[in-house]
């Protein structure tokens, strides 16, 4: 009986019958454009939702860069922020949600996210700034995406992005109301 295990193996590996290869399928069923290039859907007649910029491509890099700030009214102060520590960016027309921290003991950070864009926008649903300040042992949020704040980038390239930003009325949410100036940078 050992002498038939080993030829029963044989006949199953044999180079005459056809393998037959079980392929993954999905439960999902694909929605738009599913091939390599917006170019060859659009010769299908369907379109991408995808992103695309004229150089192809989809996503910025940026690694370093600062922000940097002054604060009038319930709080007076200045910093410039040298880290920038979340860089999530693509070019217009993009999305971007970019950080920079004090770093070490001092909790204060900028972060502007939204859609990426040229020009001068006022903060919305769409376009956000943040500002959260350490000052005298306290640390105050201070979110505008309802107009407070005016924001201008006049660099978005694929490695780097920069503007300045100008706020007023902005509140913390409590008896707290300062007026913000700002410009930030980042680059690959």
């Amino acid at each position: 009986m050992t002498l038939l295990v080993p030829l029963a193996f044989l006949g199953a590996c044999s180079k005459d019958e056809p393998t037959t290869v079980v392929e993954p399928t999905s439960a999902f069923q694909p929605t738009g454009a599913t091939g390599p290039t917006a170019e060859t859907s659009a010769a299908r007649g369907t379109t991408s939702s995808l992103p695309t910029t004229t150089a192809g491509v989809a996503t910025g890099k940026v690694s370093s860069g600062q922000a940097a700030f002054t604060l009038t009214g319930d709080i007076r102060t200045s910093k410039t922020l040298a880290n920038l520590v979340s860089t999530v960016y693509a070019p217009p027309p993009g999305g971007m949600a970019l950080v920079w921290t004090a770093g070490g003991n001092d909790a204060t950070t900028v972060g502007l996210g939204g859609i990426s864009f040229t020009g001068t926008e006022p903060t919305s649903p769409s376009l956000s700034l943040t500002i959260t300040v350490q000052d005298k042992g306290a640390i105050t949020a201070f979110i505008s995406s309802t107009g407070e704040c005016t924001v201008t980038i006049g660099l978005a390239s694929g490695s780097q992005i920069s503007g300045a930003f100008n706020c007023t009325g902005l509140s913390a949410g409590s008896n707290v109301v300062v007026d913000a100036t700002g410009s930030f940078n980042a680059q690959g």
